[in-house]
């Protein structure tokens, strides 16, 4: 009797005890209902900025068609491949790193990442500076990219696929540190501009290469093949649909400059009430979005400013929007030039460093990063645009609006302001401006 007040005692400690631990295991075990609950302790803007690392536009990455494209492929054990280091904007690096990834699988090869050349940060025309007339090393891949989400996707979705950072990881294997010459053309590669005419035949025209070059019984083990720099090569349309849609998203711009994207995006849909929820993507009836590519480097492939300013503003003035965000790496004194000319037809002009303003750490991140790192940051905002305006010569636009034609609802009517400038690509979503043949060879090869 004496111990009932005690065995009393214990339990109405012990039962509210129990419940609390099954509670948090249920949570644990229950990953959605574990988020809901801790989303309840974040301020709105955290959870905005939460949801946009989480919810990329187009939902998660397939990567069902990168596994059966691998499974497909023959694997040669000891077999290296490495690519030279590419220069250039976001758009002209990400094709050159997923041709050689493509190349690499094609071949049956593990893979040295190739590395990226850093533009001069005084003279951004300059994208390949002097280094002292030696070989061009270059930054390595998280310069613009996050490595380790490719490295975790490849390891799930093409094992057979060994990938390398760099050479330094290979310090102690002698066999590789010098490597044999390699290219399409080489292999014998038929060509229609740039795009491979015969992907059917690569695999076997690669291996014949390599034979020929080493035979297989002699050679080294390992051994390293270098390409020099494949860009525009693959055409999209080859095999699985899916593949196009996915095979790009290997390569995700890094964390910093993705988290401040979602801080930009965040402050935009705060000052104009957008009413935008990160976990759809974007809404068709949001935001305008524009492209400005006039920068030093620019000409002469694309238009010149003033050209380009008003084919733009001939767009934002056709639709109830006041205001539009605008992608750019150019100087604040052409920003705003830009936002006089804007401001004469009643529409705001919005940059991306207006969005960081009033975000001492993040202005401070955004003046840290390169110009192309910082592009990162246009990037991204202009993938959740209502309607993305840009260039068809730009590769930067083309993985815009790939990557957003295949949302649902892309295929929808499309929007046809009145424009004197011809349209090279148009859906619901995006609309690029040209009639190049460039442009043409980046529509068959871009992987958005």
């Amino acid at each position: 009797m004496l111990a009932s007040p005690r065995l009393f005692y214990v339990l109405k400690f012990a039962g509210p005890a129990l419940v609390l631990v099954w509670l948090i295991a249920y949570m644990i075990s229950d990953q959605p209902a574990y988020d809901n609950v801790v989303r309840q302790f974040k301020n709105e803007r955290d959870v905005f900025i939460a949801d946009f690392l989480d919810y990329e536009v187009g939902g998660e990455l397939d990567g069902s068609s990168i596994s059966e494209l691998c499974a497909s492929k023959t694997w040669t054990p000891g077999l290296m491949l490495s690519c030279d280091p590419q220069s250039g904007g976001f758009g002209q690096v990400k094709d050159a790193h997923l041709n050689c990834i493509r190349f690499a699988i094609e071949a049956g090869a593990e893979l040295v990442l190739p590395r990226i050349i850093k533009r001069d940060d005084k003279n951004i025309a300059n994208t390949r500076p002097k280094n002292g007339g030696g070989p061009y090393i270059g930054e390595f891949i998280d310069y613009l990219f996050d490595f380790e989400y490719l490295n975790q996707t490849l390891s799930q979705h093409c094992p057979q696929l060994r990938l390398y950072r760099s050479m330094n990881e290979l310090w102690d294997v002698p066999q590789v540190q010098s490597a044999r010459k390699i290219s399409l053309q080489d292999v014998g590669v038929k060509l229609n501009g740039s795009v491979i005419e015969d992907m059917n035949a690569l695999p076997e025209q690669i291996k014949s290469y390599i034979d020929r070059t080493e035979n297989p019984e002699t050679r080294p083990f390992p051994i390293r093949f270098k390409s020099d720099i494949i860009t525009s090569a693959f055409p999209t349309a080859y095999g699985n649909q899916e593949l196009a849609k996915n095979f790009g998203r290997l390569l995700r711009p890094r964390k910093d400059a993705r988290v401040l994207a979602g801080i930009a995006l965040y402050n935009l849909h705060k000052k104009y009430h957008l009413n935008l929820d990160p976990k759809q993507g974007f809404q068709h009836s949001t935001f305008p979005g524009l492209h400005l590519r006039t920068e030093a480097d620019a000409a002469p492939i694309f238009p010149p400013f003033d050209d380009q300013v008003a084919s733009l503003l001939g767009f934002v003035t056709n639709t109830s929007t006041e205001f539009a965000f605008v992608a750019t790496g150019e100087t604040e004194e052409h920003r705003r030039a830009f936002a006089k000319k804007a401001e004469a037809v009643d529409v705001t002009l919005v940059f991306k460093q207006d969005l960081l303003l009033d975000e001492p750490e993040g202005r401070e991140l955004l003046e840290q990063l390169t110009w192309d790192q910082r592009a990162l940051v246009d990037y991204e905002i202009m993938l959740r645009a209502g309607l993305a305006v840009g260039l068809g010569e730009s590769s930067f636009d083309w993985n815009i609006a790939l990557r957003r034609r295949v949302v649902p609802g892309a295929e929808g009517e499309a929007h046809s302001p009145p424009t004197s400038s011809p349209i090279q690509y148009q859906d619901r979503y995006s609309i690029l401006l040209g009639s190049s043949e460039k442009g043409n060879t980046l529509r068959a090869t871009v992987w958005p």
